[in-house]
């Protein structure tokens, strides 16, 4: 197995998450993203923070009564979080902000969990470009609440027309 995919990220073999996973699942491989940067181009790779041995994705949100920051799993398909401060509310959409400059993060597509939720996009390298991007639903326990690549999530919206 490559170390390293075709696009220079590291890869991980997914672990066994349920008992009752096949042994294909074993095969697959997640992407970990190393750089991440707000709209406006600051870093949000928080190095103190941690999940799963890999440094996370300090993400501020808001939403009417709330806000707080969170730590995203920078690990493709990981929904672990850490809350910094605030509460997230199952099936809640908050706007998703950068923690250093306040920039709001930008929309790639609609989401198919809500009317409202959206798909937004956190670039890969300091100017955002939707190529070179991981993308996730900005509302709390969306099965695509995770990072994806923006590729990816193009490719379906296409495909089947929803996420």
């Amino acid at each position: 197995m490559e170390r390293f995919g075709k696009d220079g990220r590291l890869v991980i073999p997914l672990m066994k998450r349920k008992k009752d996973a096949k042994e294909s699942d074993e095969e697959k491989v997640r992407y970990v993203v190393t750089e991440a940067y707000c709209p406006k181009g600051c870093s949000i790779i928080d190095n103190e923070h941690k999940i799963n041995g890999v440094p996370g994705l300090r993400i501020k949100f808001k939403r009417p009564g709330m806000q707080g920051e969170f730590v995203l799993s920078a690990i493709e398909g990981d929904f672990t979080k850490i809350i910094l401060s605030g509460e997230l509310e199952e099936g809640v959409k908050d706007e998703l902000y950068c923690p250093q400059c306040g920039a709001m993060f930008k929309k790639l597509v609609n989401c198919s969990c809500k009317p409202d939720a959206d798909m937004v996009v956190i670039g890969l390298t300091p100017q955002l470009d939707f190529n070179n991007a991981v993308s996730f639903c900005n509302v709390t326990g969306c099965p695509n609440g995770t990072s994806i690549r923006s590729g990816d999530v193009i490719t379906h919206m296409r495909l089947w027309g929803q996420i």
